[in-house]
């Protein structure tokens, strides 16, 4: 269809060409020379068979259909939004969370976004009341996490430890799990600290 349609349009060009030739060879004297020069441009165009001209104009759709497809295809195949996303992904930091309080010492491990993947603590290790606190309670408390993230088949690339407060099982719960084979990136002191604040408790008298 797309061929029949192309040789007409030709068959068409070179009669318009054909009577274009005529109307140039019975022009006046004075034009003669404009005349030659386009009469030679004529002859050109018109050696040209129709059949090569439809051949070439179909050649070259073919081509740049194939030159869109081609640019298609790599364009697919280098998604620069995905790449920057799984690098994301790959340098978030699982977050280590050692909350030492006077009276317990709580451990959690998080996703990159906060979500809890594992939580124990002094009293989920066993221990009651005052002994929650101490510096074996924390280091069984970390013990059991690691257990945990083991049993849970985890292997968080990259950690951020995060400590607040000053109980006595905050040094212990620390030196328990820098032991284990971490990729510590980053460790922070988030104790919170009063700037003036309110009026603290009455001292306690024994």
């Amino acid at each position: 269809m797309l061929t029949t349609r192309l040789l007409a349009s030709s068959q068409g060009a070179i009669r318009h060409l054909s009577t274009t030739r005529t109307a140039l060879s019975s022009s006046t004297p004075s034009t003669t020379g404009d005349s030659v020069k386009v009469l030679g441009i004529l002859d050109a165009l018109k050696n040209t068979s129709p059949q090569e001209e439809a051949s070439s104009n179909i050649g070259n759709l073919i081509k740049h259909a194939a030159q869109a497809q081609k640019k298609k295809d790599s364009s697919s195949d280098f998604d620069v939004n995905s790449i920057t996303q799984q690098l994301h992904r790959a340098s978030e930091n699982y977050q280590l969370h050692i909350n030492a309080s006077p009276n317990n010492t709580i451990i959690t491990l998080t996703r990159p976004n906060g979500s809890p993947l594992i939580t124990t603590s002094g009293g989920s290790a066993g221990f009651k009341k005052a002994a929650r606190s101490g510096y074996e309670a924390a280091h069984q408390a970390a013990l059991q996490l690691l257990e945990k993230k083991a049993a849970k088949n985890l292997n968080p690339r990259n950690i951020h430890v995060i400590l607040k407060g000053f109980g006595p099982g905050r040094e212990a719960a620390f030196k328990a799990l820098v032991g284990e084979k971490w990729n510590i990136k980053r460790i922070t002191d988030a104790t919170p600290v009063p700037f003036g604040g309110c009026r603290p408790k009455k001292a306690r008298r024994l």
